[in-house]
């Protein structure tokens, strides 16, 4: 993985008289989400990431959240990602449209560089557009990642070895997806929240390999998905900040027990005293 300097190539260089501090784009928050980009102040002597990669998505929310805490570039300072899912092209022609545009935007920039460009999609009902963009993605370098039939199926494998043997598959394959989500809900209490899926991304590189099936086309069957090619590349980028903020938590979460069962202890003392000087 090649390391690059960071710049702002829609701005002229500034002369060191003028020039007060660098701004530089982390492109990851909650405005529109066809930009989804934000400035930070970049602080002097922070080292620029060690990988930009840029993510196509087909889904606004689920991926959105996924990607969102390692997208902070505060805590997770080695990689850099641009999260891109515009409502108006969603879907895999879409999604490969802009893809080819951010290639080309980069190309003619003088700046950062990505790495690595990849498209997120569900089957669904892609599997014909899908089986049209594959050797498009292939031919411009675009890695192509697919859950069959949705996101959800890399999540699951977050949580178990096991491909959801107990789901039953509604006749009408466009049905799945939807009836897989509330599979989800019910299988794990709650459902799985995707904005703390990330901390199972190890489980889940290995679960989902584990089940990977792929048709003679290359596109993954039914409970696959290639998405541990993606995060098997983004993992040594984040491993260290994700295992710091596991240990981090479980110290709080010590703390807040010890707290709670000092707090439980004093209340029952007071209950005490009150009864014994009632009693008098």
């Amino acid at each position: 993985m090649r390391y690059y300097k960071k710049s702002n190539p829609e701005k002229p260089t500034l002369s060191k008289k003028s020039r007060k501090t660098d701004v530089v784009s982390s492109e990851f928050s909650d405005i529109p989400i066809n930009v989804a980009e934000v400035n930070y102040r970049k602080k002097y002597g922070v080292k620029s990431p060690q990988a930009f990669f840029v993510i196509i998505s087909g889904g606004e929310e689920r991926e959105k959240k996924y990607f969102k805490i390692i997208a902070n570039q505060d805590k997770f300072r080695r990689i850099k990602i641009k999260f891109i899912a515009d409502p108006n092209q969603l879907n895999p022609d879409g999604m490969l449209e802009k893809a080819e545009d951010e290639q080309k935007r980069y190309q003619t920039s003088q700046g950062e560089q990505p790495d690595k460009f990849f498209i997120v999609s569900d089957v669904d009902h892609f599997m014909n557009d899908l089986l049209r963009i594959k050797p498009k993605c292939e031919k411009s370098n675009i890695s192509l990642i697919i859950s069959n039939s949705c996101f959800e199926i890399w999540l699951y494998y977050g949580k178990t070895k096991q491909r959801p043997t107990d789901f039953i598959i509604p006749e009408d394959y466009l049905k799945i997806s939807r009836a897989f989500k509330n599979y989800l809900n019910n299988k794990f209490k709650g459902g799985i929240d995707p904005r703390h899926a990330i901390f199972d991304i190890e489980a889940a590189i290995a679960n989902s390999h584990a089940n990977y099936n792929e048709d003679n086309n290359g596109i993954p069957k039914l409970f696959s998905t290639n998405m541990f090619q993606l995060a098997k590349q983004l993992l040594p980028f984040i491993k260290d900040e994700l295992s710091k903020m596991i240990a981090d938590n479980k110290v709080k979460n010590q703390m807040f027990k010890k707290n709670y069962k000092i707090k439980i202890l004093k209340s029952v003392i007071r209950n005490i005293i009150s009864e014994i000087i009632n009693f008098l």
